[in-house]
């Protein structure tokens, strides 16, 4: 056999060992990573006490952060289910948070929310923690904080404190411990930043769903009273929100409910006309926002893309 026909013929079987060796990602995670965009994670209803599918979703949110170069987790609220957490020194920041999420690509920031099981402990606690720990944040019961995406455009992530506007947990006030805070003045604050904000995407993340089609508390008429109308007001394209233990994703105008309660367990999802994607499933949700996109995909607690979705900003 001609010599250069050998080197050929091995050449071509060279090329085709490392193509066949290159590491393959799954087509919906891999297309979301662009050095021109933002990806972050939302967890939501996460505190599972350390229990298996608390763990088995850990270790995915952990790999897809890997994949997708995540900047940052954020968190929908019950942190802590049943008491919530009571202090802020607790060992169970340790068993139930730090040595669950513990992935290198997870030692990055997690903007945390509160949730109604977290004021059945005590939210100063989860605030203190911010003091304590590199990577959890919450500065206040509500707050805001300001993404760069590329050299020409940002989201404002407007984190809200849901649990004083329900009406159940107020007159259980010796429970819940809502009474002290001030409905008529986080409403003026969310109207003030987000009339204040220029940014591309605004983003608010709230506990409580605001639409959700279960059987036990579906849609929220304390939230469709006093916080959609601001969501209305200054186009809010994308709502996050958890309480409810499955995902889901619905549309109502020009808003975008993206329901994403299954971070440690999960229940019956109820389908109606409204919702497009829905599923009594543990998982979490990562998001890719562009200038003028953003990509949205559930995965479950084996890694599972289970729904993606685009949305254009115009």
């Amino acid at each position: 056999m001609n010599p250069s026909n050998l080197l050929s013929k091995s050449f071509k079987y060279f090329l085709l060992f490392a193509f066949l060796c290159l590491p393959v990602f799954p087509q919906s995670v891999s297309e979301n990573y662009s050095l021109d965009s933002l990806n972050f994670l939302f967890i939501s209803d996460f505190g599972g006490q350390g229990g298996k599918i608390q763990r088995e979703v850990a270790a995915q949110l952990g790999k897809i952060a890997s994949i997708e170069k995540t900047k940052f987790v954020i968190t929908g609220g019950d942190n802590y289910h049943q008491n919530g957490i009571s202090d802020a020194h607790d060992s169970r920041w340790q068993t139930e948070y730090e040595e669950i999420y513990s992935s290198a690509s997870l030692m990055v920031p997690w903007y945390a929310s509160l949730g109604n099981h977290d004021y059945l402990g005590s939210p100063d606690a989860e605030i203190m923690y911010s003091q304590i720990s590199n990577r959890w944040k919450m500065p206040a019961r509500y707050y805001t904080h300001v993404e760069k995406i590329n050299d020409t455009s940002e989201a404002l992530f407007v984190h809200i404190d849901t649990s004083p506007f329900i009406t159940e947990y107020r007159r259980n006030d010796s429970l819940y411990n809502v009474l002290g805070q001030d409905t008529h003045s986080q409403l003026h604050w969310i109207d003030s930043v987000l009339a204040y904000s220029h940014a591309s995407w605004k983003i608010v993340i709230g506990h409580h769903p605001i639409y959700s089609s279960v059987e036990n508390h579906g849609n929220n008429k304390e939230l469709i009273d006093s916080v959609l109308p601001l969501l209305q007001k200054y186009n809010v394209r994308i709502y996050l929100c958890g309480h409810e233990h499955f995902l889901q994703y619905l549309v109502h105008g020009n808003t975008n409910f993206f329901v994403c309660g299954g971070g440690a367990l999960s229940r019956p999802v109820s389908q109606r006309d409204d919702v497009i994607f829905g599923v009594g499933s543990p998982g979490f949700m990562s998001m890719t926002l562009t200038s003028e996109t953003a990509r949205t995909v559930y995965f479950d607690e084996k890694g599972n893309n289970l729904f993606s979705t685009t949305i254009h900003l115009h």
